[in-house]
């Protein structure tokens, strides 16, 4: 198979240290404390891996929303941005990710960040109840909100922040679970199967949100985008603040 080696420079960590690192697509030896990104769901095709305390702060174009699966190794997490420079929308996980398909995040990664972690170890599994409990309870309420705006849009209710903070503490899970959880919900179900007219209504959103007004006959392809690309509302508002209207309105 034909590589590409591609050098990028690792950001900042932790203030004053710094170092760099050469990414490619390959199949590179796996960390022992780190995180291994996959082009292809179920931690299959070619990937790359960043070590604990390493950052990315944008992909390279080959590999730049590129990514359906990660694999946590040792004591590790990973913090993942829309954007570079981690910017954007983002989402941190604990445990291993089969298929980010099922989430928002396939192919929409384009910087990361990767810290020591509690470390559920090298499986497919998401251990470590013990150490989930030394979670402060912020970041247990952030990781549950976290994983409704994502999924839902919305904010947890009561019922759901109590059921699934009960599942962090007592039960060890991670992030990845939580989200896993929630979109074998009905709702999820409901909200991810897309119609025409809940495109539109994505789209006329944005247009009130960013433009103050009602989408024109142009408005269709971003309709499309939100059918076909799984565009949400905020990536429609994304594309119209570069547009010159937005820009002439500032």
């Amino acid at each position: 198979m034909h590589r590409k080696a591609i050098v990028v420079l690792v950001g900042a960590v932790l203030g004053a240290s710094s170092m760099a690192a050469a990414q490619r697509w390959g199949r590179e030896s796996r960390p022992r404390d780190g995180v291994c990104f996959y082009e292809n769901p179920d931690f299959r095709g070619d990937y790359f891996c960043l070590r604990a305390g390493e950052d990315l702060r944008s992909m390279p174009s080959e590999m730049n929303d590129r990514i359906s699966s990660l694999r946590i190794y040792g004591r590790a997490e990973v913090e993942v941005y829309k954007d570079g420079s981690f910017k954007g929308k983002s989402a941190r996980f604990d445990g291993d990710v089969r298929d980010l398909r099922l989430d928002i995040w396939n192919d929409r990664i384009s910087s990361v960040r990767v810290r020591s972690g509690p470390g559920y170890g090298n499986t497919s599994s998401y251990g470590g109840g013990s150490v989930i409990r030394e979670r402060s309870s912020q970041d247990v309420d952030r990781m549950v909100r976290r994983a409704y705006r994502d999924l839902l849009e919305r904010e947890p209710d009561s019922a759901g922040l109590r059921l699934y903070r009960d599942h962090i503490v007592e039960d060890g899970w991670s992030e990845a679970q939580v989200r896993e959880a929630i979109r074998s919900s009905a709702e999820y179900r409901q909200k991810s199967t897309m119609t025409r007219a809940k495109a539109e209504e994505i789209v006329r959103s944005a247009y009130v949100s960013v433009l103050g007004r009602e989408p024109d006959s142009g408005s269709g392809g971003y309709v499309n985008r939100v059918m076909r690309e799984g565009w949400t509302r905020q990536d429609v508002e994304r594309e119209l603040r570069k547009s010159a209207e937005y820009r002439s309105r500032r």
